[in-house]
């Protein structure tokens, strides 16, 4: 009688650790599914863009270049906007989640300064919320605030970016500032690419892409 009993009590003693270990442990599949799916998610950088994905504005877009400078602020000194600083045509590239990408069309390209030395020194701050409010009112979607590289600048490299244009939409002491936004309407699509340097100044490029 002993001998059955003592072997009962061991399947017993066995089966509840096995039920207790089959609780506590994870799944191998449930583990391999998780990682398989985020390794497979593309991330946002590396997808391609697709320019249907800006919804058209019924904005009156008013005047190329669009923009005027920012209250206290010029373009080279100036308060509005030069037709002689405009360029038609021209090419020029635009950053893209971290990722340059040529356009061509007519161009708008100048430095943002203080319209006085005297007062406040040139505040970045202000200066990038007053354009992201002014391009949003237009129906304006941004679509860059990622760092540009310095391998993705190489990739383009300096002959192309820098020096076959004048007043360039790539600023290579801010690669890291570029922000960017695109202005879809029926009949144009206008780029917007400015950096700026707080207590400095800073660039803005505008460029409505030929159609």
């Amino acid at each position: 009688m002993k001998k059955p009993m003592l072997c009962l009590l061991m399947a017993l003693s066995l089966a509840a650790c096995k039920k207790e270990t089959n609780e506590n442990t994870v799944p191998t599949e449930s583990i391999t599914t998780e990682a398989k799916g985020d390794i497979d998610t593309p991330s946002t950088t590396d997808a391609p863009f697709d320019i249907n994905t800006i919804p058209i504005s019924a904005k009156d877009l008013g005047t190329f270049p669009y923009l005027a400078p920012p209250k206290d602020y010029a373009y080279n000194y100036e308060k509005e906007a030069n037709a002689k600083n405009i360029k038609d045509p021209d090419k020029e590239y635009f950053a893209v989640n971290g990722k340059l990408i040529p356009k061509e069309g007519k161009s708008y390209k100048i430095n943002i300064d203080k319209q006085s030395s005297d007062g406040p020194k040139f505040n970045a701050l202000e200066v990038e919320k007053y354009y992201d409010s002014q391009i949003k009112a237009l129906g304006g979607v941004q679509v860059n605030s990622a760092p540009i590289t310095q391998q993705e600048y190489d990739r383009i490299g300096q002959t192309e970016l820098i020096t076959k244009s004048y007043g360039s939409s790539i600023n290579v002491n801010l690669l890291d500032q570029a922000k960017t936004y695109v202005i879809r309407t029926k009949d144009k699509t206008v780029w917007i690419q400015f950096s700026l340097l707080d207590s400095e100044s800073g660039n803005i490029t505008v460029l409505e892409e030929a159609k």
